[in-house]
């Protein structure tokens, strides 16, 4: 399969490309350190492979082989059992407002959000699962491919809501976060709501255990584990795993950069204490 892709798309390196960032944003990613870029030129790198091997899969690893339609069924299900109600708590009327998912993969959630909000767009580093998306999904959205880093492409106080739902997760940097947060409140609107799945910790204690290890040797346990199928991923474990955060650390993230009404509600759909929602709103 590597050498199909390769004859295919080309060899995959890190002159992905980037979309043009603005001057609002350009300070953003010069306070970033040299080694999140490396970061986020790894991650690319690796979702574009995961998209090229089995996109629906990698976006939802439950089950290995999904039919489209039931996929994408399963995206209806999830925006009503984790949008509605923080749309309710924060009382936030979408109807006629723009909602913005970072990592939107193939728009799993799109055709959900597409009933409540008048416009979908979508973010993603991942090129090859921005063009699947655009082959594949049922509804119509803005497709974005990101840098990794910023939101860069979408100017500052133009989208009313933001989410992103296991994303986080998979990111293995604490910057690369934190630098989601703060360009979140860059481009929503004033009185614009956030929710951020969160990870607090790990699905099984071995899960646990691969996490604690040094990178060398997480990097060579995760792939012993992959070959004998103990544990399924494709590329870099670091860019599946991502790291944990503190609930108070993700709060004091969005408290640094302006949210209010910032809350941590528990996520009902993973196993328990695995991951919690960071919700806040940007003050009017």
């Amino acid at each position: 399969m590597i050498d199909t892709y390769n004859a295919v798309h080309g060899k995959m390196t890190d002159n992905f490309q980037i979309v043009p960032h603005t001057e609002e944003t350009a300070h953003t990613q010069q306070d970033i350190h040299t080694q999140e870029t490396i970061h986020t030129k790894r991650i690319a790198r690796e979702w574009d492979y995961r998209a090229f091997r089995n996109p629906y899969h990698y976006v939802d690893a439950t089950k290995r082989n999904w039919d489209k339609t039931e996929f994408y069924a399963k995206g209806l299900q999830l925006v009503e059992q984790i949008v509605d109600p923080v749309l309710n708590r924060l009382k936030i009327d979408p109807t006629g407002k723009r909602v913005l998912e970072i990592g939107c993969g193939i728009g799993r959630l799109f055709e959900g959000l597409s009933q409540r909000f008048a416009e979908v767009y979508g973010i993603d580093v991942s090129s090859q699962m921005l063009e699947y998306g655009k082959a594949n999904c049922p509804v119509q959205a803005v497709w974005i491919h990101g840098d990794g880093l910023s939101l860069a492409g979408i100017d500052p106080e133009t989208v009313d809501y933001v989410i992103s739902y296991e994303v986080m997760q998979h990111i293995p940097s604490k910057t690369i976060i934190e630098a989601y947060i703060r360009e979140s409140y860059r481009v929503l609107k004033q009185g614009g709501g956030m929710q951020l799945h969160m990870r607090r910790g790990s699905d099984s204690l071995r899960q646990a255990a691969v996490r604690q290890l040094p990178k060398p040797l997480r990097q060579l346990t995760a792939s012993i584990a992959n070959k004998i199928n103990a544990i399924e991923f494709m590329g870099d474990i670091d860019t599946w795993l991502g790291i944990t955060l503190k609930p108070s650390v993700a709060m004091e993230l969005a408290s640094s950069v302006g949210f209010e009404r910032i809350e941590i509600l528990p996520d009902s759909i993973h196993r328990r204490n695995s991951g919690y929602w960071l919700v806040c709103v940007k003050p009017s």
